[in-house]
């Protein structure tokens, strides 16, 4: 399904040097009105660019991402009232952004807020959860457990994001544990209400089917890494979502001075053992900088350079 609004302004990010980078995407967003959108084209996973909006203009955006294949990806901003109410909020989430204004006010009236501290198990891995979550504030992380009982991160729910879209539309248990990584507010709908609107709204079953389809990439990508990709690669792209898009060596986004390495392992699939040794070999090559083990800075070029695999042998 194709975006159905016409964009602003559309941004090329993929001509932009690094020194310059946010400061043309926040320009051009700061002249948007309210219910405009920004069009960004962009070449790899934009995911530290929406850490580092979140950090500059948090609450005044909503996020649509889109994979296309091809190293082509396309953002869209939409300018939005950071005090908006719920109904307002809803528009703003990408499976609901072209549904009729009759069904959002039928699904806000059954929706409800909840609340969780950082460290909350919002539902567990194979629990039968009612609900269809999207993110209001803080951030989720999805997990899943192995048999011998180390955690994989396996992915992280923002602002606008939904959350047990597969528990919704089959009716199984959840496919991972979610955790509340940071203070968390959810809008919670109950599963029934979704299925029986997607029956009478063939715009919110689009959406629905859009949202299913990127996860399906986002999966495929996430699979080719664990086969393909060595350690170092790994724990460099992840790094990747917290570097500033800067020239030279620059503090990390904000979360990144607080993860363990044994979290830097969980999202890159591996052990704590061998993600040390490969923050040790990305702090020699001047990548990154260390403060007892955790990550304080990030050379975005350099560590790209490990993430694409330019430099960087095995670990």
């Amino acid at each position: 399904m194709p975006f159905s609004r016409p964009a602003a302004i559309t941004l090329d990010a993929r001509s932009l040097s690094a020194a310059t980078r946010t400061e043309h995407i926040l320009e051009g967003f700061d002249k948007l009105q309210l219910g405009s959108i920004m069009e960004i084209v962009e070449e790899s996973d934009p995911r530290a660019l929406r850490n580092e909006m979140m950090q500059l203009r948090p609450g005044r955006f909503s996020w649509d991402a889109r994979n296309f294949g091809g190293n082509r990806w396309t953002v869209r901003l939409e300018r939005i009232d950071e005090n908006a109410d719920m109904e307002s909020f809803l528009q703003r989430v990408p499976p609901f952004s072209t549904a009729k204004a009759a069904t959002i006010a039928d699904l806000t009236a059954q929706a409800a807020e909840r609340s969780y501290e950082a460290g909350d198990t919002i539902f567990d891995e194979g629990e039968v959860w009612p609900y269809l979550g999207i993110v209001r504030s803080g951030k989720v992380i999805y997990t899943l457990l192995s048999p011998d009982g180390k955690t994989h991160t396996i992915g992280e729910r923002l602002t606008h994001d939904t959350m047990n879209e597969s528990g919704t539309f089959d009716g199984g248990g959840a496919t991972t544990r979610a955790e509340a990584l940071t203070a968390v507010t959810l809008l919670t709908i109950p599963s029934e209400a979704i299925v029986h609107a997607c029956r009478n709204d063939a715009e919110l079953a689009l959406g629905f089917l859009v949202a299913a389809s990127q996860a399906r990439r986002r999966s495929i990508d996430t699979i080719a890494d664990l086969a393909f990709a060595h350690v170092l690669q790994r724990v460099a792209k992840f790094l990747l979502g917290y570097a500033r898009a800067s020239v030279g060596m620059t503090r990390g986004l904000p979360g990144v001075e607080h993860l363990s390495q044994a979290q830097i392992a969980a999202a890159a699939g591996t052990v704590r053992d061998m993600a040390a040794r490969a923050l040790l070999r990305l702090k020699n090559a001047g990548a990154v900088e260390l403060d007892r083990g955790r990550v304080k800075a990030i050379d975005r070029a350099r560590l790209e350079a490990f993430a694409h695999n330019v430099q960087a042998p095995p670990v």
